[in-house]
């Protein structure tokens, strides 16, 4: 994570990780990925990325999470209304992006193998083509964590129930920069246990 004023992206991370586990039938964050919990991964990876600082919007056993997990340099936000959908954390989170940020990335909180040069390749992107959406594309089909501008904050804060970025895509056809990556992770996401077989040990 950048600390030095001249290395600032504007870019600040916000990873989503206080959902239910519906289908998971049990927590998600705590998880075992790769030796350590699943939000573990996704924070590491995050943290060596281009971004200026992370803010991780908790809910359900938020407490056991935080016990369980370094939360170092990290922003914790506990969303008490989590039962109400995504849109709820989502909302949690742009309100703690600090203003200085031009542009927050909304990271998903079971998408443990992103690779942190492919969140730097949607952050330098946006950097160099100024869009509204940059959104990664794998094999043509798109994936996460998707960078979102300033500008279109607003438009995220109304949304509600568990709707996420995608439902606002459509209402900015023009401004959105597609970035193809060589990162099959970013379509990837831990959401029941076969997927969870499938992440291996």
């Amino acid at each position: 994570m950048s600390t030095q004023l001249d290395e600032r992206s504007g870019v600040s991370a916000v990873v989503l990780a206080a959902g239910m586990s519906t289908r998971m039938g049990t927590l998600k964050p705590l998880l075992p990925v790769r030796g350590k919990p699943l939000l573990q991964n996704v924070l590491e990876n995050v943290r060596c990325a281009q971004v200026d600082e992370i803010i991780v919007v908790l809910g359900r056993s938020a407490d056991l999470i935080q016990a369980r997990i370094p939360f170092d340099s990290v922003k914790v936000i506990i969303n008490n209304a989590y039962q109400d959908g995504m849109a709820t954390s989502l909302r949690a989170g742009l309100l703690e992006v600090s203003p200085e940020a031009d542009a927050a990335l909304v990271v998903l909180g079971d998408q443990p193998f992103v690779r942190p040069e492919t969140i730097d390749r949607i952050v330098s992107h946006y950097r160099e083509h100024n869009p509204q959406i940059v959104i990664p594309v794998y094999d043509g089909s798109r994936g996460n964590p998707v960078l979102i501008d300033r500008s279109v904050f607003p438009e995220l804060m109304r949304l509600s129930g568990d709707t996420g970025c995608r439902a606002i895509f459509e209402k900015y056809p023009d401004t959105i920069l597609r970035v193809a990556v060589d990162d099959p992770a970013v379509l990837f996401d831990l959401d029941t246990p076969e997927d969870f077989k499938k992440a291996g040990p």
